[in-house]
């Protein structure tokens, strides 16, 4: 495939969003203009509420959208995994609904920085919380421990759960990540697709890591603190549900990496 020149594509994958998605996209949608983002991926997966419905009227009257209904629920890497395939812009960005890019003009930059930096294929911001302060996400490749005593509070073995976050070296210089976040990654789309997108084993967590990990054997994943989006972060996996998608994703992470315990 040849892709567009210079341009870039979004994909942003939803479940039982209606109450926000309006919202959200009435938000998003100026930035992406103003950034010249040449398609909006909106992959529902299998929402049992409005959402659908509320998809199909907005891409009704905006042509930026491109609407993805799918009939049943593989999970948040299955979902982006369809827009991937379907692009043909030379950058795309995985992001979530509840993300906003910081600055109109900040996708642009990035991709302007990708445009002179060809040997990066993934590039990561900084994150922060509504409140403007800095989500710790520039993490060190997992191991079973770094991962086990995060379900056990902060103040567990606190200085080496600093250390897996690099509390102390990891938001103020452009740096190699070994685990960036998916709530917003910016690819060189060739490369992502060489290493097949994401990995559709994993339903939920772990995707983003495991997609850092392919990208970095064949290339180069950077971190920026020149590039900032804002995330709720909505922390799941502190309920029941969300703790054993956790464990189960981690074991299909270590099964595949192998067992790195400490």
């Amino acid at each position: 495939m040849t892709f567009n020149s210079s341009a870039v594509s979004v994909s942003i994958v939803v479940f039982n969003n209606a109450d926000t998605l309006k919202n959200r996209l009435d938000i998003l949608l100026p930035i992406f203009k103003a950034n010249h983002i040449s398609k909006v991926f909106i992959i529902d997966n299998h929402s049992n509420d409005e959402t659908g419905c509320i998809l199909k009227k907005l891409s009704d009257n905006e042509p930026l959208l491109s609407t993805i209904l799918l009939g049943e629920n593989k999970g948040f890497g299955y979902g982006h995994n369809q827009a991937i395939r379907k692009t043909d812009n030379k950058y795309h960005i995985v992001m979530n609904l509840d993300t906003t890019p910081k600055g109109k003009g900040v996708i642009s930059c990035m991709e302007q920085y990708m445009e002179k930096n060809t040997d990066i294929d993934l590039l990561s911001p900084l994150v922060r919380f509504p409140d403007e302060n800095i989500q710790y996400l520039t993490r060190n490749e997992p191991t079973v421990f770094d991962l086990g005593i995060r379900f056990l509070g902060s103040n567990i073995f606190r200085q080496r759960q600093e250390k897996f976050v690099h509390l102390n070296d990891g938001y103020d210089h452009e740096q190699t990540i070994f685990n960036a976040t998916g709530s917003f990654m910016l690819f060189r789309t060739q490369t992502l697709r060489n290493v097949g997108g994401f990995d559709e084993q994993y339903f939920l967590y772990m995707e983003d890591t495991d997609l850092t990990k392919k990208i970095n054997q064949v290339g180069k994943a950077i971190f920026s603190p020149k590039f900032e989006v804002v995330h709720e972060w909505q922390r799941g996996n502190h309920s029941v549900k969300g703790a054993q998608l956790m464990i189960h994703s981690m074991i299909k992470y270590f099964n595949k990496w192998g067992w790195k315990l400490w």
